[in-house]
């Protein structure tokens, strides 16, 4: 997944460009709710801050956990690769049943559901054979598309004295599960097993969804009615012309970070000077870690330059960080890779969304599920394309080629981009 949602990112890009155009990418307009007494609404933002913390452990976990994989049962790249579209397609079925659901139970109702999905995804996490586990990772990304917006969408609704700073600040939480996972991992599977780790996670999972059902928020008396678009809408507002060409921008990127935060792990497994007995993969951590210092230091760079300029210095970065990956022979050379990639990516997903909210001042609520959706099919494909060729190639070295040369293409569509939307002004 996009290490910060989509949701989350269109609260706070307004704030994080300095641009005038706002918009809400929820999948449909919050219900205005009661106001909530201050000692709920604390213990709330508690719990949604911990969902947050524990839903990017689940979701960062396929990374660390991949090497684990084969090695358990001894199945290929191209294999292992499978689990990523089981992950990100699936969550694109949650967020779509997120916008029938939220209306008509309620916040709290549908992150029970989501956490409960969680919670049987990750108790059955590591049973055998791996194609089982597969099943559960579609569990953890159906959860993760229910809970994942509907807690973004509950933070602009908790009393809160800048919206845009408290869901950035709920996605920092994430951000802290993603860079902790890969630590929990090397900490918790020699001794326990997947098997174990699962059942932990499920633990925590399973108490914070009983916590949401008990709940009581109020639930909207009927379903929002929200306008309908013809197909003729649909075509009219994709045939201007930028718009083509940034749907492929954020089908790229979703892959590209799903590709290198999902398989770094399992090419520093592979390192002449790796420990092979070590379950332990610090690579996860840093590109996550380094993501998330890069997308707190944006606000500062973009102060000074535009968003264009700031694009293409991170996918240049990043193209350098994928070089080095692939050269890499030794750790630090790769968790120098590793980082930079990491950094670079740091800027760019909030920047196409900003991109986005700019074509589409009054139509991006509704137009921009195309776009959202082209990301979650990129971190569902790119990733197992990288099994794949690393399968046929009988080196991941050249699986990595997959972001690198994605990351090269989105600088030259970025350009494109920019120059159709002077043309269209």
């Amino acid at each position: 997944m996009a290490s910060f949602s989509a949701s989350a990112l269109l609260f706070q890009v307004g704030e994080l460009c300095q641009t005038h155009s706002a918009m809400d990418s929820a999948p449909l307009p919050a219900p205005k709710l009661v106001s909530v007494s201050p000692t709920h609404a604390r213990f709330e933002w508690f719990l949604l801050h911990a969902g947050f913390v524990v839903i990017g452990i689940i979701t960062a976990s396929l990374g660390p956990l991949i090497p684990v994989y084969t090695r358990m049962w001894g199945i290929t790249d191209a294999q292992a690769g499978f689990f990523f579209p089981a992950q990100y397609f699936t969550s694109l079925l949650g967020v779509i049943a997120t916008s029938w659901l939220l209306p008509r139970f309620g916040p709290s109702k549908v992150l029970s559901a989501g956490f409960l999905f969680l919670t049987l995804g990750m108790g059955f996490l590591g049973v055998s054979p791996w194609y089982l586990t597969a099943f559960c990772v579609t569990l953890n990304g159906f959860g993760y598309g229910l809970a994942n917006p509907t807690t973004n969408l509950r933070g602009t609704q908790l009393p809160s004295s800048n919206v845009a700073a408290a869901v950035s600040l709920l996605n920092f939480s994430w951000g802290v599960g993603a860079v902790l996972c890969p630590l929990l991992v090397g900490a918790l599977v020699p001794s326990m097993g997947v098997r174990g780790l699962g059942l932990c996670v499920a633990v925590l999972t399973l108490a914070i969804s009983v916590m949401h059902f008990f709940r009581h928020a109020p639930i909207p008396v009927a379903a929002l009615q929200r306008p309908k678009h013809s197909f003729a809408d649909w075509k009219e507002k994709l045939s201007i012309g930028p718009a083509v060409p940034l749907v492929l921008l954020f089908f790229l990127y979703v892959g590209t970070e799903a590709s290198f935060g999902g398989w770094v792990a399992a090419l520093e497994k592979r390192l002449p000077s790796s420990v092979h007995t070590s379950v332990l993969a610090i690579a996860p951590s840093v590109f996550y870690g380094l993501l998330l210092l890069g997308r707190g230091l944006a606000p500062l760079a973009l102060r000074h330059y535009s968003t264009m300029i700031i694009c293409l210095a991170g996918l240049v970065t990043a193209c350098l960080g994928g070089t080095a990956i692939m050269l890499a022979r030794t750790q630090p050379v790769l968790l120098a890779g590793v980082g930079a990639a990491g950094f670079g990516c740091a800027a760019v997903y909030p920047i196409f969304i900003t991109w986005l909210a700019d074509l589409y001042p009054h139509d991006a609520n509704w137009i921009g599920a195309v776009f959202f959706s082209a990301g979650s099919l990129g971190g569902a494909f790119l990733p197992q394309l990288v099994g794949i060729i690393a399968t046929k190639s009988h080196s991941l070295r050249a699986g990595f080629l997959v972001p690198l040369v994605a990351s090269i293409l989105m600088v030259f569509i970025a350009l494109r981009t920019r120059t159709e939307k002077i043309k269209t002004v």
